[in-house]
């Protein structure tokens, strides 16, 4: 794996579970926005911007869009680090950046980029609370692209 370009990224460690392999014996393309989630969560966490037993009003966000670009598989037993980082944050939504890395041979597994929108009244986009614009905002890790500037 390279150094981390930022402080600001969350590391999740996760070993391929053998319900996580689909037929060909390699991860299933679906189970890496499972990764994604939990690593979501884990950087939200980390952040200090989401409580898994807070009150539902203070976790108002809905996932609007998640990528992913397959680099290479992953198979039983592997250890993967999932590294999460906050691209950028905008009015009403704020976007993550992902890295999938196998540690046995710091194999970059996937890439993934996603876009969370604060939700309000009606189920409807709303402003970003205050606190969770700042927390998110000194968290900003630009140093790791989008998926798209992986093409080369």
């Amino acid at each position: 794996m390279p150094e981390l370009p930022c402080s600001h990224i969350t590391i999740t460690p996760l070993v391929v579970r053998p319900r996580d392999m689909d037929a060909d014996r390699n991860v299933n393309n679906a189970v890496y926005f499972e990764y994604f989630h939990q690593s979501r969560l884990e950087h939200l966490t980390r952040l200090g911007l989401w409580r898994p037993r807070g009150i539902q009003d203070d976790n108002l966000f809905a996932l609007a869009e998640n990528t992913c670009r397959y680099l290479a598989p992953s198979f039983y037993g592997d250890v993967l680090s999932i590294w999460t980082a906050t691209h950028a944050v905008g009015n009403t939504s704020f976007q993550f950046v992902y890295r999938v890395w196998r540690e046995n041979d710091d194999a970059l597994i996937a890439a993934s980029h996603s876009v969370q929108v604060w939700v309000g009244v009606g189920n409807k986009p709303a402003p970003i609370p205050t606190n969770v614009r700042e927390g998110l905002t000194a968290s900003l890790c630009v140093d790791l692209p989008i998926n798209s500037a992986l093409d080369g």
